[in-house]
Protein backbone atom coordinates (compact mmCIF):
# COMPACT_ATOMS: atom_id res chain seq x y z
CA UNK A 1 0.00 0.00 0.00
CA UNK A 2 1.37 3.28 -1.20
CA UNK A 3 2.13 6.44 1.34
CA UNK A 4 -0.54 8.10 -0.51
CA UNK A 5 -3.47 5.24 0.11
CA UNK A 6 -2.84 5.11 3.15
CA UNK A 7 -2.69 9.18 3.88
CA UNK A 8 -6.65 8.81 1.92
CA UNK A 9 -7.29 6.31 3.95
CA UNK A 10 -6.81 8.10 7.31
CA UNK A 11 -8.27 11.50 5.61
CA UNK A 12 -11.47 9.20 5.03
CA UNK A 13 -11.50 7.33 8.61
CA UNK A 14 -10.94 11.30 10.32
CA UNK A 15 -13.44 12.84 8.34
CA UNK A 16 -15.84 9.99 9.37
CA UNK A 17 -15.26 10.28 12.69
CA UNK A 18 -15.64 14.09 12.65
CA UNK A 19 -18.77 13.18 11.00
CA UNK A 20 -19.81 10.86 14.15
CA UNK A 21 -19.15 12.89 16.28
CA UNK A 22 -21.33 15.93 15.61
CA UNK A 23 -24.08 13.67 14.65
CA UNK A 24 -23.91 12.59 18.84
CA UNK A 25 -23.57 16.00 19.88
CA UNK A 26 -26.91 16.65 18.25
CA UNK A 27 -28.55 13.64 18.69
CA UNK A 28 -27.80 14.21 22.18
CA UNK A 29 -28.92 17.73 22.53
CA UNK A 30 -31.68 17.58 20.13
CA UNK A 31 -33.41 14.39 19.40
CA UNK A 32 -33.47 12.16 16.18
CA UNK A 33 -35.68 14.98 14.50
CA UNK A 34 -33.85 17.94 15.82
CA UNK A 35 -30.86 17.73 13.16
CA UNK A 36 -30.30 17.89 9.77
CA UNK A 37 -27.49 16.79 7.40
CA UNK A 38 -26.78 20.59 6.74
CA UNK A 39 -25.63 21.71 10.59
CA UNK A 40 -23.23 18.64 10.55
CA UNK A 41 -21.40 19.99 7.19
CA UNK A 42 -21.78 23.35 8.66
CA UNK A 43 -19.89 22.08 11.27
CA UNK A 44 -16.89 20.60 9.19
CA UNK A 45 -17.24 23.15 6.05
CA UNK A 46 -18.49 20.36 3.66
CA UNK A 47 -21.38 20.09 1.48
CA UNK A 48 -24.23 17.41 3.03
CA UNK A 49 -23.28 15.37 -0.48
CA UNK A 50 -19.95 14.55 1.31
CA UNK A 51 -21.76 13.19 4.12
CA UNK A 52 -24.09 11.21 1.74
CA UNK A 53 -20.90 9.48 0.49
CA UNK A 54 -20.53 7.98 3.72
CA UNK A 55 -23.99 7.56 4.97
CA UNK A 56 -26.77 7.92 2.18
CA UNK A 57 -29.60 8.32 4.61
CA UNK A 58 -29.72 9.45 7.93
CA UNK A 59 -31.20 6.24 9.65
CA UNK A 60 -27.56 5.24 8.31
CA UNK A 61 -25.98 7.67 10.63
CA UNK A 62 -28.18 6.93 13.59
CA UNK A 63 -28.12 3.44 13.27
CA UNK A 64 -24.14 3.59 13.06
CA UNK A 65 -24.03 5.99 15.89
CA UNK A 66 -25.88 3.69 18.44
CA UNK A 67 -23.93 0.46 16.88
CA UNK A 68 -20.49 2.52 18.15
CA UNK A 69 -22.34 3.42 21.79
CA UNK A 70 -22.58 -0.49 21.99
CA UNK A 71 -19.31 -1.52 20.92
CA UNK A 72 -17.69 1.52 23.25
CA UNK A 73 -19.86 -0.15 26.66
CA UNK A 74 -18.39 -3.35 25.49
CA UNK A 75 -15.13 -2.23 25.78
CA UNK A 76 -15.36 0.23 28.57
CA UNK A 77 -16.91 -2.09 30.99
CA UNK A 78 -14.39 -5.18 29.81
CA UNK A 79 -11.53 -3.11 31.04
CA UNK A 80 -12.81 -2.40 34.52
CA UNK A 81 -13.82 -5.63 35.44
CA UNK A 82 -9.74 -6.69 33.82
CA UNK A 83 -8.61 -3.94 35.98
CA UNK A 84 -10.39 -5.87 38.77
CA UNK A 85 -12.90 -3.18 39.42
CA UNK A 86 -15.53 -4.07 42.10
CA UNK A 87 -19.40 -3.69 41.54
CA UNK A 88 -19.36 -0.39 42.97
CA UNK A 89 -16.53 1.11 40.43
CA UNK A 90 -18.16 -0.73 37.62
CA UNK A 91 -21.54 1.45 38.20
CA UNK A 92 -19.67 4.88 39.44
CA UNK A 93 -18.09 4.62 35.90
CA UNK A 94 -21.65 4.75 34.77
CA UNK A 95 -22.28 7.40 36.76
CA UNK A 96 -19.32 9.21 36.01
CA UNK A 97 -19.89 8.96 32.74
CA UNK A 98 -23.37 10.54 32.68
CA UNK A 99 -22.02 13.42 34.72
CA UNK A 100 -19.51 13.92 32.09
CA UNK A 101 -21.78 14.08 28.82
CA UNK A 102 -24.06 16.41 31.05
CA UNK A 103 -20.92 18.58 31.25
CA UNK A 104 -19.93 17.94 27.73
CA UNK A 105 -23.38 19.70 27.03
CA UNK A 106 -25.58 16.22 25.85
CA UNK A 107 -28.25 15.99 28.13
CA UNK A 108 -30.24 13.14 26.94
CA UNK A 109 -28.00 9.67 27.01
CA UNK A 110 -27.58 7.61 23.62
CA UNK A 111 -30.68 5.25 23.86
CA UNK A 112 -33.09 8.21 25.62
CA UNK A 113 -32.64 10.74 22.79
CA UNK A 114 -34.67 8.56 20.30
CA UNK A 115 -37.39 7.86 22.46
CA UNK A 116 -39.48 10.39 21.85
CA UNK A 117 -39.41 9.62 18.39
CA UNK A 118 -39.69 6.01 18.37
CA UNK A 119 -42.60 4.77 16.63
CA UNK A 120 -41.59 6.62 14.10
CA UNK A 121 -38.11 5.49 13.68
CA UNK A 122 -37.09 3.97 10.79
CA UNK A 123 -36.73 0.21 12.10
CA UNK A 124 -32.91 0.16 11.66
CA UNK A 125 -32.23 2.59 14.24
CA UNK A 126 -35.65 1.27 16.26
CA UNK A 127 -33.34 -2.41 16.54
CA UNK A 128 -30.07 -0.56 17.06
CA UNK A 129 -31.58 1.53 19.96
CA UNK A 130 -33.08 -1.48 21.36
CA UNK A 131 -29.71 -3.65 21.05
CA UNK A 132 -27.74 -0.66 23.07
CA UNK A 133 -30.64 -0.36 25.84
CA UNK A 134 -30.50 -4.45 26.38
CA UNK A 135 -26.33 -4.23 26.83
CA UNK A 136 -26.81 -1.75 29.00
CA UNK A 137 -29.33 -3.42 31.28
CA UNK A 138 -27.73 -6.78 30.69
CA UNK A 139 -24.33 -5.38 31.73
CA UNK A 140 -26.08 -3.64 34.71
CA UNK A 141 -28.01 -6.48 36.36
CA UNK A 142 -24.39 -8.62 35.99
CA UNK A 143 -22.91 -5.56 37.93
CA UNK A 144 -25.89 -5.53 40.71
CA UNK A 145 -25.81 -9.31 41.21
CA UNK A 146 -22.21 -9.02 41.65
CA UNK A 147 -22.39 -6.57 44.03
CA UNK A 148 -25.24 -7.69 46.18
CA UNK A 149 -23.13 -10.81 46.45
CA UNK A 150 -19.98 -9.43 47.53
CA UNK A 151 -22.39 -6.86 49.93
CA UNK A 152 -21.45 -3.78 47.99
CA UNK A 153 -24.96 -3.28 47.64
CA UNK A 154 -28.30 -4.31 49.78
CA UNK A 155 -31.79 -4.29 47.89
CA UNK A 156 -34.79 -6.61 47.41
CA UNK A 157 -36.39 -7.69 44.26
CA UNK A 158 -35.26 -9.02 41.25
CA UNK A 159 -31.71 -7.32 40.33
CA UNK A 160 -33.84 -7.33 36.80
CA UNK A 161 -36.25 -5.00 38.29
CA UNK A 162 -33.30 -2.92 39.72
CA UNK A 163 -31.77 -2.46 36.44
CA UNK A 164 -34.27 -0.88 35.03
CA UNK A 165 -35.26 1.00 37.47
CA UNK A 166 -31.63 2.60 37.51
CA UNK A 167 -31.61 3.30 34.01
CA UNK A 168 -35.04 4.86 34.01
CA UNK A 169 -34.08 6.78 36.97
CA UNK A 170 -30.54 8.33 35.28
CA UNK A 171 -32.53 8.54 32.21
CA UNK A 172 -35.26 11.23 33.57
CA UNK A 173 -32.53 12.75 35.71
CA UNK A 174 -30.50 13.82 32.99
CA UNK A 175 -33.35 15.30 30.65
CA UNK A 176 -34.77 17.20 33.84
CA UNK A 177 -31.35 18.42 34.70
CA UNK A 178 -30.68 20.30 31.54
CA UNK A 179 -33.39 22.66 32.83
CA UNK A 180 -32.80 23.08 36.18
CA UNK A 181 -29.37 22.28 36.34
CA UNK A 182 -26.26 20.24 37.47
CA UNK A 183 -27.08 19.81 40.79
CA UNK A 184 -30.56 17.71 39.87
CA UNK A 185 -28.43 15.00 38.20
CA UNK A 186 -25.65 14.84 41.11
CA UNK A 187 -28.61 14.48 43.66
CA UNK A 188 -30.51 11.57 41.08
CA UNK A 189 -27.41 10.03 41.42
CA UNK A 190 -27.38 10.05 44.60
CA UNK A 191 -30.67 8.64 45.80
CA UNK A 192 -29.89 6.07 43.07
CA UNK A 193 -27.02 4.95 45.15
CA UNK A 194 -29.11 4.99 48.65
CA UNK A 195 -31.67 2.78 46.77
CA UNK A 196 -29.17 0.39 45.95
CA UNK A 197 -28.18 0.22 49.75
CA UNK A 198 -24.90 1.91 49.02
CA UNK A 199 -22.65 2.98 51.77
CA UNK A 200 -20.42 4.88 51.74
Amino acid sequence: MSINTCAAMKDVNQTNQQILYYARNFLQCRGYNGFSYRDISQKLGIKNAAIHNYYPKKEDLVAALLEDSRKKLAENTAQIVESGGSAREQLQYYFDYALKEFDEGKSICPPGSVILDFEGLPEKVKKQNLLLLEDILTWLSGVLKSGLKQGEFSFSGSVEARAELVVEALMGARQLSSIKGRKTLVRSISLIKSDLGWKD
